[in-house]
């Protein structure tokens, strides 16, 4: 299948056309004018891709979203350890030290029950 061409015309100011003029020659001769335009296009359409309510948008902003969420907690996490440590004074260490080591050997038994005591989700 043969690929088409479409052409537009478009107008520009005297200053832009010399900018794009002054690009294209520090570019050099594999690079013209029409290659620059060209590619300024294709800049703002994959932009445009970005814009509220599409797939790509919802899926940055969701990543977004939970990398604050997850710094939100670790902070609040270090926050209630540096607690509990000022709190329990020179034992501090190795109870903070203990009770890492046994979520990290019971952590997915402790999820299985906690997950278990919640309540059912609605069906919706």
């Amino acid at each position: 299948m043969a690929t088409k061409t479409v052409r537009r015309s478009i107008s520009m100011t005297p200053e832009m056309r010399d900018l794009l003029a002054q690009i294209a020659a520090k570019r050099g001769r594999e690079v013209n004018e029409n290659d620059i335009i060209r590619d300024a296009i294709r800049q703002y359409l994959d932009q445009q891709a970005d814009v509220v309510g599409s797939r790509r948008h919802f899926q940055r902003s969701l990543q977004a979203r939970l990398d604050r969420l997850e710094n939100t907690l670790t902070f609040q996490m270090l926050m209630l350890t540096f607690l509990l440590a000022t709190v329990l004074g020179d034992e501090g260490d190795e109870a903070i030290h203990e009770a890492m080591t046994a979520a990290l050997r019971n952590g997915e038994a402790l999820l299985k029950e906690i997950a278990a005591l919640r309540p059912p989700k609605a069906n919706i």
